[in-house]
């Protein structure tokens, strides 16, 4: 489970980002990516309080990328008139 998570968060999330920053949009609604950085934010603490190294590496991976997606949505979708 956890390299398929992995695997995930190395690969579908950076196509997402790329695919944001060449279209100058974002390609979530801002509840998705708040709904998913929640997610990952509980998930680090239940892997960190049970001392699971990989999941842990796994999740925190996929937080800095989500929270990449949200830069990019201020960037991109906060900034429109």
């Amino acid at each position: 489970m956890s390299i398929f998570s992995l695997a995930l968060v190395l690969i579908g999330i950076p196509a997402q980002i790329r695919k944001n920053y060449k279209e100058k949009r974002s390609g979530q609604p801002l509840t998705t990516i708040l709904i998913a950085l929640g997610f990952y934010i509980s998930q680090i603490l239940l892997f960190y309080l049970t001392k699971n190294i990989l999941p842990l590496i796994s999740f925190s991976v996929g937080f800095i990328m989500w929270g990449t997606t949200l830069i990019q949505w201020i960037i991109y979708e906060g900034i429109k008139k």
